[in-house]
């Protein structure tokens, strides 16, 4: 499979996989996934690679959903977000899975499910104007990627209840002190130091790091399979609602959204 959206180079026992659609703000859509999904795998199985650095081409990590093709398909009358989401659901799987550190380099926004495959993995760089945002809501959509399961263990039920609830963003020091990642860095400066920290683990014990991602992932989320299940057949059924039609549209047209509840 070609890549077209994401690839990865490797260097120094680092393998730096970049999404690679600036101009539409890196959108976790069918191609995105798919590319980021090889690219994974065959970081996993090169001798080679000893940590796997995940970042985004351009002025943001990620921006999301990519709500205009979805409107698009929607009027066409062939919108059908099971490819995605299964593909999605898999990945994520696969992150807690892989024997190698994940870090992640975090500028500028991480919306939707590009904030919650940045909570995936296993170490969080963002720089200090990053900002990150459970937006599902504001077009109708419940979260995907994993992010209803893995939040509320990190900072409590009814902070993230809140944080899905209204989609506002947080800053990435207020993402620091909830814990939620590493390292808040200048802005410009993240790859910089998400590589320095990268490149430190690929020079240390390598068998070492995969028992500590199984332990932790063990003792913090043993049903994590499970829910991915669960989840993903919940985000089907909430685009064959009138509110996600009526979100996304009212995104697109830069209006507040007029939701029914239906």
């Amino acid at each position: 499979m070609a890549y077209t959206k994401a690839g990865f180079t490797v260097k120094n026992g680092v393998a730096t996989i970049e999404m690679n659609a600036p101009d539409t703000l890196n959108p976790l859509d069918l191609k995105m996934a798919q590319d980021l999904s090889k690219a994974f795998e065959t970081c996993e199985q090169h001798e080679d690679v000893k940590v796997i650095v995940l970042t985004g081409a351009g002025r943001v990590f990620s921006g999301g959903g990519d709500i205009r093709y979805m409107m698009d398909e929607v009027e066409a009358g062939n919108f059908d977000i099971g490819p995605l989401v299964r593909t999605l659901t898999a990945l994520t799987q696969r992150l807690r899975q892989y024997s190698k550190p994940v870090l992640c380099a975090v500028q500028g926004a991480a919306a939707g499910g590009g904030c919650n495959l940045a909570l995936a993995c296993d170490m969080i760089y963002a720089e200090e104007k990053a900002q990150f945002m459970q937006a599902f809501v504001n077009i109708g959509l419940t979260p995907d990627t994993g992010g209803a399961y893995i939040l509320p263990r990190l900072i409590g039920r009814t902070r993230a209840f809140e944080l899905f609830a209204t989609g506002r963003p947080l800053s990435a020091p207020e993402m620091y002190d909830l814990g939620l990642i590493t390292k808040v860095t200048k802005n410009g400066e993240v790859l910089e130091e998400t590589m320095k920290m990268a490149e430190k683990l690929a020079a240390g014990p390598s068998l070492v790091y995969k028992g500590i991602k199984e332990l932790l992932w063990q003792s913090s989320f043993p049903d994590f399979d499970a829910f991915m299940m669960a989840e993903a057949a919940i985000q089907v059924r909430s685009t064959k609602s009138d509110d996600f039609v009526e979100g996304i549209r009212a995104f697109l047209e830069k209006r507040p959204a007029r939701f029914k509840g239906k």
